[in-house]
């Protein structure tokens, strides 16, 4: 008889990994994602690790029915989405690994649009998918993240129509975890993701540490993923509140953990505005904006020990302070580009705003006369 295609195994020296962190929680939506890797059409076999973020006795059934050629890692106790994608990150055998949230699902030629990005851009240390929406396949979730020199993270397209405007590749900022590829030497050089953020944040730091380091990312169009979103930790008035308190938590750990000195210092008045304009929109909404507040005041509170890991994370920089301010305001200026008609009056305030900020941090940097490193 024949055996179905779950049972290909990958060898001892695989080409590709691709790495999915999940839980007990995942029943729902899990298989679903499994078997979009099963459905890939690729001439390079892919090792999948599956890795469980503590006791999950349904989801590992349901994971070696599926996909029994899988490598399971199990945790004992559950670290978050950071610590469990990192344990399969450094598990992987592959110099070009992927990572996948458990709630999305690849679209077919995901794996060989990467593999040919990866061969056609040698220089990229990581690679960002197009991103949709599952409730509503015409809208980007994302196509590369982006990071303000404020720490204002953001999904770049997100909330837009799909359509011509995302079918060129390009150099982004960074690449979501929800279904991100990197080379192996990018992961050794930066140590991978910060475990103690948990969830949220997490890619971003890894994307900014990458760029200190002098490792580009490119959005690959013809990777198409599609994502449920924030299907673990729940998100907006509807969740429970802990992921607005990490992700407020996280940026504070991020900006002082992991971003250059002069942009820092210069866009300090900045990111304080940006912090309350934040907590005043979530307040307005009602976005948990009391969870959003103890997650800023446990980061500050956190400080010492977050610019304590600075040595680690800045000491091997390899850019100059310019082509960094380079690559941050680029990515200023796709935040002002998402503009649309979902929450139309909030991302035409946020553009506005962002504009400001530019343009102040832009003086403060020329006013400080300095143009040392970074």
């Amino acid at each position: 008889m024949s055996l179905p295609r779950g049972y290909q195994y990958a060898g001892e020296h695989p080409s590709f990994s691709l790495v999915i962190p999940t839980h007990e929680g995942s029943i729902d939506w899990l298989e679903v994602c499994l078997k979009s890797v099963l459905d890939q059409e690729s001439s390079t076999p892919v090792e999948l690790l599956i890795v469980f973020d503590g006791p999950a006795p349904q989801a590992t059934a349901l994971a070696r029915r599926v996909t029994p050629a899988a490598r399971q890692i199990h945790l004992k106790r559950q670290r978050g989405f950071a610590g469990a994608a990192d344990e399969g990150l450094r598990a992987a055998r592959a110099n070009l690994v992927g990572v996948l949230n458990d709630d999305a699902r690849l679209e077919a030629g995901w794996v060989e649009a990467m593999l040919s990005a990866a061969e056609r851009h040698p220089n990229a240390g990581s690679f960002a998918s197009r991103i949709l929406r599952e409730d509503a396949p015409e809208t980007i979730d994302s196509a590369g993240h982006g990071l303000t020199r404020w720490g204002e993270a953001f999904a770049i397209g997100g909330g837009l129509p799909d359509g011509p405007n995302f079918d060129e590749e390009q150099e982004v900022f960074g690449a979501p975890a929800t279904a991100a590829v990197l080379r192996r030497e990018l992961l050794i050089d930066t140590h991978g993701l910060d475990r103690s953020m948990e969830a949220y944040l997490e890619d971003v730091d890894l994307s900014l540490r990458a760029q200190v380091l002098g490792f580009p990312c490119l959005y690959v169009p013809d990777a198409r993923v599609s994502h449920r979103g924030s299907s673990s930790y729940g998100w907006g008035p509807s969740g429970s509140g802990r992921a607005e308190w990490l992700l407020a938590r996280n940026r504070i750990h991020m900006l002082c953990k992991s971003m250059p000195r002069e942009a820092l210092l210069s866009a300090a008045p900045a990111t304080l505005v940006s912090v309350l304009a934040d907590l005043t929109h979530r307040t307005l909404t009602g976005r948990h904006p009391i969870a959003s507040l103890r997650g800023t005041i446990e980061g500050i509170r956190s400080v010492r020990t977050s610019l304590s890991g600075r040595a680690a994370t800045l000491g091997g920089q390899r850019v100059d302070r310019d082509w960094l301010r380079r690559v941050l305001r680029t990515s200023e200026l796709q935040l002002v580009d998402l503009s649309g008609t979902e929450n139309a009056r909030w991302r035409s305030s946020r553009a506005t705003l962002s504009r400001l900020l530019t343009a102040w941090v832009d003086a403060r940097e020329r006013n400080t006369g300095k143009r040392s490193s970074y």
